[in-house]
Parts: structure tokens; sequence; C-alpha cells
């Protein structure tokens, strides 16, 4: 992945920001990933730098175990979310985990939330559109009760989480933040299919333009 900081303005597509703009939606498409993009989620990750993912997993993991923990990712349960840059790049990505629970638990239906972003990208607000994402998936979704787990140095994380009003508790250098999710209703569902068609269009419009610009180079 390039190291270059990438430009704000590279970010959505003047389609997208058009018709988001329209609608009142966020100007920065967030796409729905899949089995496919297994190998970008993967070099997103190993383009973490060691003090980042501390933060992303509580401890510096290697690039061995971010192998294993982004094969593992189940995408048929769970939901991951992601902003592109140029060239398919990922910028940023939310994992939406569902825990697992006996299907007799009197326990809350729970998900886990974990956020990563390429570093030249922060202090935009990125990190708290895709929670916001991952949040209208989980209420359509039925979850409950929403965990975040990271550290107490992880200043970045928890502000987003007290943005989203968020309950923090602190212990031993960990902290856990939980929300209580509201009921899904017609508005909400109406909300997340508006977001994923304006991702799409976006994305395509995105990867069009990337293949034409290659297409030009070659002549």
């Amino acid at each position: 992945m390039s190291s270059e900081p990438i430009e704000w303005f590279d970010i959505p597509s003047v389609l997208g920001r058009r018709a988001a703009s329209i609608l009142g939606l966020s100007k920065v498409p967030i796409v729905e990933l899949d089995e496919s993009h297994r190998p970008l989620i993967l070099a997103h990750l190993l383009a973490l730098d060691e003090t980042d993912r501390r933060l992303r997993f509580s401890y510096a993991l290697g690039d061995a175990a971010i192998a294993k923990y982004t094969a593992s990712i189940d995408f048929e349960r769970d939901s991951v979310f992601g902003i592109f840059g140029r060239d398919d790049v990922l910028l940023g990505v939310v994992h939406l985990a569902e825990l697992n629970q006996s299907a007799d638990s009197p326990a809350p239906k729970g998900a886990e939330l974990g956020l990563s972003l390429d570093a030249n990208m922060r202090g935009h607000g990125l990190g708290t559109l895709l929670f916001q994402r991952a949040l209208r998936r989980a209420r359509n979704d039925g979850i409950e009760m929403l965990f975040v787990y990271t550290l107490t140095d992880n200043e970045a994380m928890l502000r987003i989480a007290h943005k989203l009003n968020m309950r923090v508790s602190t212990a031993d250098g960990q902290c856990e933040a939980h929300l209580r999710v509201e009921p899904a209703s017609k508005g909400s569902k109406v909300r997340e299919f508006v977001d994923e068609q304006l991702a799409d269009i976006d994305h395509l419009f995105k990867g069009s333009l990337s293949q034409f610009k290659k297409w030009a180079e070659e002549f």
C-alpha cells in the first residue's frame, strides 16, 4: 500500500458526493465487503504499523496472526464495511462480529465492533462514519447490544464511543464500551437500503474510472 497522503477529495467520486448531498446522507460511500475483498482487507491490516496493530487488536499482532484473523472472518454471519481510496485500496474497515450465544441464552443478542483506519486518513471523522454504518446494520439485523473492547490509551476509539453515547467502563488498562441498540424501524431499513445503493454506484464508478485511466496509459 502506498504511504503517500491521500487527499480528502480522492475518497468519494463526484457522483457519490452529489447523490449523497441530495439525499442528506454521508458524502463518503461505505461499501459492504464480502469474500472477494478478503485479500484487500488483509493488505489493509498488514499495512498497519506496530502501534496501530496494538490499538486495533489490543496487542501488536504479527503478520501470521493477522492473516489468521482475516481468514477467520465469517462473511455469512458477520458484516464488514470499508471505505475505498484509489485503485481499490481500503482506507478503513469496520468488522461487526456477532457474538456466539446459545439460542436459549437470556442475554441480549450481541455483537462486537473492531475498527482500523489508514494512518493518513485520521481526523476526518471516517471512523465515526464506519461505526454509524455498522450500527445501522446491527439495528436492522436485530442486534440488541454492541460492544467495543479497546485499550485505555486508544483515545480515537474512545472519542468515537462517546460520540455514539456508548457507556464506557475501565479496568486494568482495558476499556469496554457498550450500547443498547434500538429496534429496527421502516426508516432504518430504508436508510440502509439507500446507503447500499449509493455505495455500490460510487464504487462501480470509481472502478470504471480506474480502468479507463489504465487503458489511457497504454496508448
